[in-house]
């Protein structure tokens, strides 16, 4: 059956957060912080809509998930579990909220943006989506199952490692992918 590796043996940080204090009726319309939601997180990317900003003193109780450049975030909570997606750095500074993980691979056996991409394929988001739901009242991924959740990790170490894995590769892919969304949103504007 070859090499079974967790997530967790590769990653830096594995951990969700938290609602600052005063809940929503704490948020900023701008602020110092974004602090990220699931509504942000989709499978095909970071969305912007919605992003609440929290102040710098409840930033420092947040401390502890402090998003950085390159993180995987995973909606691990509700409807939108399992989408996952990396965040621009013009987000940054940021801060998740309690339905949000941040997965930070340790950046010498798995590229991050491959891991992002593993995520939301057919096959993990289906296998994601049935462990979420079982025996649940609603669909969660525990902070628990986040390490070995992906199980899988062998092969992503080994595809890191060839040319689909790498750096180089992963920046031609989604240049591609930007370039081809420009020339789509360039359409739709013309049509009007």
């Amino acid at each position: 059956m070859g090499e079974t590796l967790r997530l967790g043996d590769f990653c830096s940080k594995i951990g969700s957060g938290a609602t600052p204090r005063g809940g929503k009726d704490s948020y900023l319309e701008i602020g110092p912080f974004a602090l990220i939601r699931s509504q942000n997180v989709y499978n095909h990317g970071f969305e912007r809509t919605g992003l609440a900003y929290i102040s710098e003193n409840q930033a420092n109780a947040l401390s502890n998930v402090e998003v950085q450049t390159g993180d995987v975030l995973l909606n691990i909570t509700g409807d939108s579990v399992a989408r996952a997606c990396q965040v621009t750095d013009d987000v940054l500074p940021a801060r998740v909220n309690q339905h949000v993980a941040i997965i930070r691979p340790d950046g010498q056996n798995v590229d991050a943006r491959f891991l992002r991409y593993y995520l939301v394929s057919p096959t993990m988001q289906a296998e994601m989506l049935a462990l979420a739901s079982a025996g649940a009242t609603r669909p969660a991924l525990t902070k628990g199952m986040i390490p070995v959740v992906v199980n899988i990790l062998a092969r992503i170490r080994a595809n890191s490692r060839s040319q689909i894995g790498s750096s180089a590769a992963l920046t031609l892919i989604e240049q591609k992918i930007s370039g081809r969304s420009v020339a789509i949103s360039h359409r739709a504007v013309a049509r009007g």
